[in-house]
């Protein structure tokens, strides 16, 4: 990048520097991470999905605020708030920042679907989702599947393996509902040997999710975690077990009684409204209920750059572009969801501008796939704007490791 690029992203970006708390803007280093990351600009975040999560990060080594280049030109850039760091002893100093506290989401981020066609454009470069607690001073994760290739302090197998995370936080969590998400974790992970997979199992089918307007599911977990009845059964897909889990926020594990009984327990509230495929925000964008749905992380994104519209629609088109295939298992759900990809470039291309065929698209798409809560889910709420009583997730920042 020539002297005359980088003196350009210095000037469009100064305005929203001051914003970013303790992450610090280097030009070259701006440089650096973009050369790592190579990510479509529709796998950046505006400034507003940011807007509490600085709060209880301290300033240390490595945080940097990244400014995407292919966003300079824009009225309202994009980019990302990076925390560069080794693998090693990560799960300490995470915690030790507060970048990642008890009750936060992480996402397995995957630059490298970038520019790979429009199921991972889609999904915005998320591929897994696990919740995090923090104990003595150290992070630990959960997820599902509840095996030794995922569950520790960010040094399973998955987690060595993985560039970047993204971490998520649930707005307004109080003490005692950390206190617990720390209860439920810390059975599940003792018993996960025991209850993986017989009592809880993986559900292979992202499509099918447990919710269908009542959350005995739910129950059926915590009864499990419990071990009030060790016959027990429920199998979910990763980013539902950690829907489930933050579900349970205001039940106390200390009171097993309350999953003995008839009914769903009163304490069980769902974290968010399961999604739909498609959302009505850009239909009305200044209504505090208008909800973004599952798929239009990059329409958000897109919209929220303020570009001429020409710019715009070439951006969409490039959502869906392929110019990659990913590998044999991700590339089979991408070609399983080819007929939805037409009709899904037609809405993003018409819907702010409530084009008629756009909203029958919409409509079609909501009435033949569940709501649902996706990985890419709580990335998506927290584009909707700071004072929608639909969001109930902030964005923290970007985990991106460096060995």
């Amino acid at each position: 990048m020539n002297k005359y690029k980088l003196s350009l992203l210095v000037m469009v970006f100064s305005a929203v520097s001051a914003a970013a708390g303790p992450f610090v803007f280097d030009p070259s280093v701006n440089e650096q991470i973009g050369a790592k990351l190579k990510i479509p600009v529709f796998y950046a975040m505006p400034e507003s999905a940011y807007s509490r999560t600085a709060d209880g990060i301290t300033a240390a080594a490595g945080l940097w605020e990244f400014r995407h280049p292919g966003s300079a030109g824009a009225a309202s850039p994009v980019g990302l708030r990076v925390y560069r760091t080794q693998h090693q002893d990560a799960a300490k100093r995470l915690a030790a920042s507060g970048f990642i506290q008890t009750g936060d989401v992480i996402l397995t981020f995957r630059p490298e679907w970038g520019f790979m066609g429009p199921y991972p454009n889609i999904q915005m470069g998320i591929s897994h989702a696990a919740l995090a607690v923090v104990e003595n001073g150290v992070v630990s994760n959960i997820d599902n599947p509840l095996t030794a290739e995922y569950l520790g302090s960010l040094d399973a197998a998955h987690y060595k393996e993985s560039d970047a995370l993204h971490v998520i936080r649930p707005r307004n969590l109080s003490g005692e509902q950390k206190k617990n998400l720390t209860g439920w974790v810390g059975r599940l992970s003792k018993l996960a040997p025991k209850i993986y997979p017989s009592q809880i199992s993986f559900n292979q089918d992202y499509t099918s999710p447990k919710y269908s307007g009542d959350m005995n599911f739910v129950k059926t977990l915590g009864r499990i975690a419990l071990q009030v009845d060790k016959t027990d059964k429920v199998n979910l897909f990763c980013s539902e077990f950690v829907w489930a889990l933050l579900s349970l926020r205001d039940c106390d594990p200390g009171r097993p009684e309350a999953f003995s009984g008839e009914g769903t327990p009163a304490c069980i509230k769902p974290i968010f409204a399961p999604l739909p495929m498609v959302g009505d925000y850009f239909l009305n964008q200044r209504a505090s209920s208008a909800r973004l749905g599952l798929s239009d992380g990059p329409l958000a994104v897109i919209a929220s750059m303020g570009l001429p519209e020409e710019e715009k629609g070439r951006l969409i088109h490039k959502v869906f572009e392929t110019k990659r295939r990913m590998s044999p298992g991700h590339q089979a759900v991408a070609d399983s969801l080819a007929p939805y990809y037409l009709p899904l470039e037609g809405y993003y291309a018409g819907i702010q501008a409530g084009a008629p065929e756009a909203v029958r698209i919409m409509n079609n798409f909501n009435n033949s796939v569940k709501p649902n809560y996706s990985p890419t889910a709580y990335l998506v709420n927290t584009l909707l704007p700071e004072g929608s009583e639909e969001r109930k997730m902030d964005m923290v920042g970007t985990v991106m490791f460096s060995d």
